[in-house]
């Protein structure tokens, strides 16, 4: 559904899409999202005005109209569930012949198709998160560098044009590349150009530092130790997150055994007693319900118990 982290609005000049590689994928994303857009996104776009999505979207860095992402949306939820209809009735009505075959169609049609829907509300925040995450971590050396930049007198417009040429922390990189693009194409001076990119990030500690930048260059000061004392600050705060995360392991350790070991033992006994009596568990006998055990539950709660982890780390590094 989304294009890479670029600029929104024009200011693909600054941020150019990367062509995807071939066998890649990239090319079949582009043509269903096109695909979708002229099923419906388009029509969405002439009879709608969203300037909420729009701007949620461009703090993801998703290059898309509200139309376009809305039609995404439907169109994947529609062929979602087709296909979990379609396959539920194949496995529980003619592979497995369980009786009360219809509830289990109902209920997975039902779960996939509103799962998927739940899921692309949740990519945009979770691609707003991941850039604040990316932004909040690349921010103390990217002030230390300014800091030093700015030590040497460059002005401050050569310091943001400096800062947009880089070849690292491509994410910071593109914030300071929307600025200059402000200035250079837009014409906007800088002090404003640092305001509306302010506005427009989805992180709170960069939004700050453009603020206070833009500041500095309107009252006047000394540039070199703002930013020394800036850098400072967010590696402080950096620390005590990282101290949280290891705190926070130890719940996710007592989650995992309590939750995971402990019910899975406690099905495998439950599948054991079945067997022993020879009776069914909402139509499932004991030998499918320790498959069901073994290639569903086992693996979908390691798999979740490591993304939490894994959120929980990107957030801490």
């Amino acid at each position: 559904m989304f294009g890479p982290a670029e600029a929104t609005s024009g200011e693909a000049h600054t941020v150019p899409e990367r062509k995807p590689a071939k066998g890649s994928g990239g090319a079949v994303l582009t043509g269903y999202r096109a695909f979708c857009y002229r099923v419906l996104g388009e029509r969405l776009d002439r009879s709608m005005t969203s300037e909420l999505v729009a701007d949620r979207l461009k703090q993801a860095g998703v290059t898309s109209s509200p139309g376009m992402h809305y039609a995404v949306i439907g169109v994947t939820t529609l062929v979602t569930l087709t296909a979990s209809l379609a396959g539920s009735l194949l496995v529980f009505l003619l592979l497995l012949h369980i009786p009360t075959w219809y509830v289990y169609v109902v209920f997975l049609t039902g779960t996939s198709t509103g799962g998927v829907f739940v899921a692309f509300q949740f990519l945009v925040s979770s691609r707003i998160s991941n850039r604040r995450t990316q932004l909040d971590k690349e921010l103390p050396f990217t002030l230390s560098e300014l800091s030093v930049l700015a030590s040497t007198g460059m002005s401050p417009i050569e310091l943001v044009r400096r800062m947009a040429r880089r070849g690292h922390d491509p994410v910071m990189t593109s914030e300071f590349q929307r600025v200059v693009y402000k200035t250079d194409i837009q014409g906007k001076d800088l002090i404003t150009a640092l305001a509306e990119t302010a506005k427009e990030s989805p992180s709170n500690s960069l939004r700050e530092a453009f603020w206070d930048l833009a500041n500095m260059i309107h009252q006047g000061g000394n540039l070199d130790e703002y930013l020394r004392a800036k850098s400072d600050d967010v590696l402080k705060l950096k620390r005590v997150i990282q101290k949280e995360f290891i705190e926070r392991l130890q719940t996710f350790v007592d989650m995992y055994i309590s939750l995971v070991l402990v019910g899975v033992l406690m099905i495998a006994v439950g599948a054991f007693l079945l067997n022993a009596f020879e009776s069914t568990a909402a139509g499932f006998d004991a030998n499918e319900l320790l498959l069901v055990l073994t290639y569903g539950i086992v693996p979908l709660s390691v798999a979740m118990t490591a993304i939490l982890i894994t959120l929980a780390y990107a957030r801490a590094e």
